[in-house]
Formats: structure tokens, C-alpha cells, sequence
């Protein structure tokens, strides 16, 4: 999906996949990321304005999110009552809240050199907004600006016939496809996410999985 895409679903509201708390599968398994200390650095890739950075911000010393909607931003900045510095940063904005650094602009015009250093990622909702023509793409930037740093990382699956996404279902062979040459893939969990998803049951679905993943650079 282009970015205009997601300035109009922000526009009219019509944001079913944010959730009113953090994600189940992330605080369930936020520990087995570092199970003896806090990681320093974590980046969120298209964060909207998720609940998921706030879990996050109580564990980690810096929180930074990367959305192209600017009314994403503003409403989790006004939702958690923070009042942010803003600057140009490379061809988009950042705002600063410590210890959030959420950047408004294209994810796939955010460089490393840009970003810093990064000691953990977490996916939830970017892999799965990808249409297919645009995973390798995206798979691949997110290796840049991860460097050596580990992803949590949350996918669905569901039968395509039954819905057309997004989100969209990535199957296990195509996540291997996509970051398995680069790194080891270690299934957390996996679970039956249907009844949690009425959305996406009132769209068709008969059947859906969730799954956290751990992936380790190699």
C-alpha cells in the first residue's frame, strides 16, 4: 500500500487494527528479548499509535517509532499527554518526547545513519500492511537499519481467498523466504487469534493464526 493509503484510513478513522492495550503476544514475550536487562534502543516500524510503545517505554531506555501519518502521531501525543519537540529530520520530522522518538515520514526513506543505533526491533503491524510486491523491499531496509539488533516479530495467516488484506497473511515459508538467509527464525508462539479479531471475521475469515517470532541476525 502507498502512503497515501494510510493517510486516508487515518483521515476517515478507520483504524480496526489498533488495539486499546498492548499486544498480547508482546508482553508475553518481551522477556525471552532480553530476559537479563533492558535493551537501550528499540525501534518500531509504521507505530501508528500504539499501545505497544507505551509497554515498551516502561522496559527500555528509548522508544523510537516510525510513521508516515502525522495525525497518528499527533493523537498518540495528545492521548498520552505529551507535548514533543519537532525538527526536520533527513525528508521527514521527529518528534521528541523522551524517552519516545517517534519520526513522521516514509519508513523506506529513513536511513541507518539517520536512526542511530538500534538494539531490538518490534513488528507488529508493518510486515503484515506490505502488499507481496513490496515485502522484499521492506524486508530488506529493515535489515539496514536493524544492523545486528534482534526482531520480535508478529504475523497472521489466514486463507487469502476468504479476505483481501491488509493486514496480509505471511506463512511461515514465505517469512523464511524473506529472513532466513539473514537470520534464524525462532517460533515463540502461535495461537488461534480469530475470536480476538471481529473486524477481520465481519471481513470473511474463518480461520486465523497468530504468530510471535524471534529473529536472531546470523
Amino acid at each position: 500500500m502507498q502512503n497515501d493509503f494510510w493517510h486516508e484510513r487515518w483521515q476517515l478513522g478507520q483504524i480496526g487494527f489498533h488495539l486499546t492495550k498492548p499486544h498480547p503476544l508482546l508482553v508475553g514475550h518481551w522477556h525471552n528479548m532480553f530476559p537479563t536487562q533492558s535493551a537501550g534502543r528499540v525501534l518500531v516500524p509504521l507505530c501508528g499509535k500504539s499501545l505497544d510503545l507505551v509497554f515498551l517505554k516502561e522496559r527500555v531506555n528509548s522508544v523510537v517509532g516510525i510513521e508516515c501519518s502525522p495525525l497518528a502521531i499527533q493523537q498518540f501525543l495528545e492521548e498520552q499527554g505529551l507535548l514533543a519537540r519537532s525538527r526536520p529530520l533527513g525528508q521527514g520530522i521527529v518528534h521528541e518526547a523522551s524517552p519516545y522518538r517517534l519520526i513522521e515520514g516514509d519508513f523506506f526513506k529513513v536511513t541507518a545513519p539517520l536512526l542511530g543505533e538500534i538494539d531490538a526491533v518490534y513488528d507488529r503491524a508493518a510486515l503484515v500492511a506490505m502488499p507481496e510486491s513490496r515485502r522484499s523491499d521492506y524486508a530488506r531496509h529493515l535489515r539496514d537499519l536493524a544492523g545486528q539488533a534482534p526482531i520480535l516479530l508478529i504475523t497472521i495467516d489466514y486463507d487469502p481467498e476468504q479476505m483481501m488484506g491488509p493486514p496480509f497473511p505471511i506463512p511461515q515459508r514465505e517469512l523464511e523466504a524473506l529472513f532466513g538467509e539473514n537470520y534464524r527464525l525462532t517460533l515463540l508462539e502461535e495461537t488461534d487469534a480469530l475470536d480476538e479479531s471481529a473486524a477481520l471475521r465481519r471481513r470473511g475469515l474463518t480461520a486465523l493464526t497468530e504468530s510471535a517470532w524471534r529473529l536472531d541476525p546470523r
